[in-house]
């Protein structure tokens, strides 16, 4: 065991100067996307979007439970072809309701997913640019999220750069290259 301690201590300090050139840094993309302004406006139009779809699913539930009601207290006295009719009718409205419903709310492909995407994709890109921006520019070799369960441990707030870039995307300014 002794001989191979040795070898594997030096290996081990041979690593300590490559590793202490290594810079890393963390953000916290929740915070940047909930303070950036375009962010915010993007957020707010998705919300008002899908509250309209709701709202019309709502009216959608009301109206299929008031056709129910009515059907039956009207049952008794329709002739079986009214009641097929009636059935049907209520059956196509609840069939609407549920293909409105995965339109727009399908988590996989429905309106909301996509309008979400779509607004909020080029958001992120400039976010990330700007990050990569800040990352060279102080010399960082690494960037983590520590959002959404990164598996990020530990980080000291010093390295946090999350203000200096949610900063600069809030000024419109861009780093400077080549640092």
């Amino acid at each position: 065991m002794k001989k191979y301690f040795i070898p594997l201590l030096i290996l081990g300090l041979a690593a300590v100067p490559v590793l202490a050139q290594v810079k890393i840094a963390f953000v916290d993309s929740e915070v940047i996307l909930r303070d950036l302004p375009e962010a915010q406006r993007a957020q707010r139009e998705l919300e008002t979007m899908v509250k309209g779809w709701q709202d019309e699913l709502e009216k959608m539930a009301t109206n299929i439970q008031r056709e129910v009601e009515d059907y039956q207290k009207k049952q008794a006295m329709l002739a079986p072809a009214a009641k097929e009719q009636k059935e049907r009718e209520i059956a196509d409205m609840q069939q609407k309701a549920r293909e409105f419903q995965a339109q727009k709310f399908d988590p996989r492909q429905g309106e909301a997913v996509t309008a979400r995407e779509r607004k909020l994709s080029p958001i992120r890109e400039k976010v990330l640019k700007v990050i990569e921006g800040v990352a060279k520019e102080e010399g960082f070799s690494f960037v983590f999220d520590k959002a959404n369960g990164a598996s990020l441990l530990f980080a000291d707030s010093k390295f946090d750069l999350t203000h200096r870039v949610l900063d600069r995307l809030k000024r419109g300014t861009t780093p400077a290259r080549g640092k």
